[in-house]
């Protein structure tokens, strides 16, 4: 074999290694922002879980509010009706207009049960109303403990290694104390 069918391979070697280098290079920054992106997917997760409960509650508290006054009751299936037709003529589809209507009534029901929430990072996570806690009991309001999460977010689209979805709530813990 001469010389220059040896240097020719190795060059030809050298040009491959080198495009597998960029592709390696390449693969590893997609592989950084999907990282990045499933970091802060993690207090998305968080947060949505969160704002159930605070519905979840909401509507518990309202639906006594609805039952004791018969002016809200009132107002709430006006709102509903209005959803029934509002949603049948926009969609001309029944189960649409029910959708729309059960919407605009669960919203109001939420409505009645609202309050300044609070949030108790313990075992479990639970979001209260304010006025629901002892004073004994260390809580966070939930619009502070949304900022929190927020700047966790940031931290975790910026590189931060956030740990699994416990450590998160160790986290929030630490800033609330």
């Amino acid at each position: 074999m001469s010389n220059y069918t040896l240097f020719k391979i190795l060059e030809h070697l050298r040009q491959e290694l080198a495009l597998t280098e960029v592709k390696a290079r390449e693969i590893g920054d997609h592989f950084e922002v999907l990282r990045r992106e499933t970091e802060s997917i993690k207090v998305d997760a968080l947060q949505n879980y969160l704002e159930k409960q605070k519905k979840s509650a909401a509507r518990d508290r309202g639906i006594p509010s609805l039952i004791k006054n018969r002016k809200r009751m009132r107002d709430s299936l006006i709102v509903a009706a209005g959803g029934f037709i509002l949603g049948g003529l926009l969609t001309r589809d029944k189960f649409g207009a029910l959708t729309a209507g059960m919407s605009g009534f669960d919203g109001m029901v939420q409505g009645f049960g609202e309050s300044k929430w609070c949030v108790l990072l313990g075992k479990k996570i639970l979001v209260v109303p304010e006025e629901m806690v002892s004073p004994q009991v260390t809580c966070i309001t939930l619009d502070n403990l949304y900022k929190t999460m927020e700047e966790l977010k940031n931290r975790a689209l910026s590189g931060a290694n956030l740990g699994n979805i416990d450590d998160v709530i160790s986290k929030l813990k630490q800033r609330q104390d």
